[in-house]
């Protein structure tokens, strides 16, 4: 029966993943234009500042974070078996809302990055004078994979909840090896996709022995823009959204979406068509509102917000 329950959400990802693949293509497309002026602008950095290509060109993944917020947020949707409507537009809604807090977590990515890239490098440098320094490596890749995780939970919590930044951090955090299941799950299905994804670079290279040198570093430079460009972003974002949120809507709002089942994606929860508008619409009765549990989350505008968050919220807006 759990076998059963297992493929039934891998099937569900894969329809998922195929049916939402040109959406999440032209999301990759908008998302291709900032990232692209931050990979150049990180190039020239390291070319006229720094030319240190490990430790600069990293750092346009700190330029380009504010509108990774976008990707995220629809990547959600797409793994809840959603196609969002006007799909432009509600991107640009998404890095307009969470611009901000992404930049600050694409800082903090960077400097994890740079933390495990440089423990990892020096601890692995020093094994060649004794074993006791396998333990230091040992304790860096640890903390690398805890990085990892984390990560894995800190976009998608920063575009689904109304938290603070700290709450934000403090709940992923707990989720890294809490729910080390579903952070493997993510990583295997992530890994699995990029092989997929980049199988043409391995066959390109086999041809090195066919064609001229210069062809074949056509062909990879190519071929590898095309995939980070078009094939990569959104899907990556959709497979960890798939394993990870609906667990993260039972830690943060108490709701068990996942009906114990790791593996398969969360039902759509929200209501649909014209009930779903009414859902998200800004327009809410105050005093229906007033009338349910202060800690409740429910869904507004896209976010999952405390009730008396929202009550505040909405008072201090017709008070203006």
């Amino acid at each position: 029966m759990n076998q059963e329950r297992k493929k039934l959400g891998f099937e569900l990802l894969i329809s998922n993943l195929w049916s939402n693949l040109l959406p999440m293509m032209l999301i990759n497309l908008i998302f291709a234009i900032p990232l692209l002026c931050s990979v150049a602008i990180a190039y020239v950095l390291c070319v006229y500042l720094l030319p240190i290509v490990p430790v600069v060109l990293p750092f346009s993944l700190v330029l380009a974070s504010p509108f990774y917020s976008g990707v995220v947020a629809l990547s959600r949707e797409f793994s809840q078996g959603i196609r969002p409507e006007g799909l432009f537009g509600k991107y640009l809604t998404a890095v307009k809302e969470n611009g901000l807090k992404f930049l600050l977590n694409g800082f903090l990515l960077y400097v994890a990055y740079l933390i495990c890239y440089f423990s990892v490098s020096v601890y692995s440098a020093l094994t060649s004078l004794g074993w006791f320094f396998y333990i230091f490596l040992f304790i860096a890749i640890v903390i690398c994979v805890f990085f990892l995780f984390m990560f894995y939970a800190v976009p998608l919590m920063t575009v689904s909840f109304d938290l603070k930044l700290k709450d934000i951090y403090k709940n992923s955090a707990l989720m890294t090896f809490g729910e080390a299941k579903q952070n493997f799950f993510a990583t295997l299905g992530t890994a699995a996709y990029l092989c997929v994804v980049l199988t043409p670079i391995m066959i390109i290279s086999y041809m090195a022995s066919l064609l001229p040198a210069d062809t074949i570093k056509f062909l990879l430079i190519a071929y590898g823009a095309f995939a980070l460009a078009v094939l990569i972003p959104t899907p990556c974002a959709m497979i960890i959204s798939n394993y990870l949120y609906p667990n993260m809507r039972s830690v943060i709002a108490g709701e068990d979406i996942s009906k114990n089942n790791e593996s398969a994606p969360a039902p759509d929860i929200r209501p649909k068509g014209e009930a779903y508008e009414e859902a998200v619409k800004p327009e809410v009765n105050l005093d229906e509102l007033k009338k349910g549990d202060g800690e409740e989350y429910i869904f507004y505008q896209g976010k999952m917000v405390k009730r008396k968050t929202l009550i505040e919220k909405l008072e201090e807006a017709n008070n203006e």
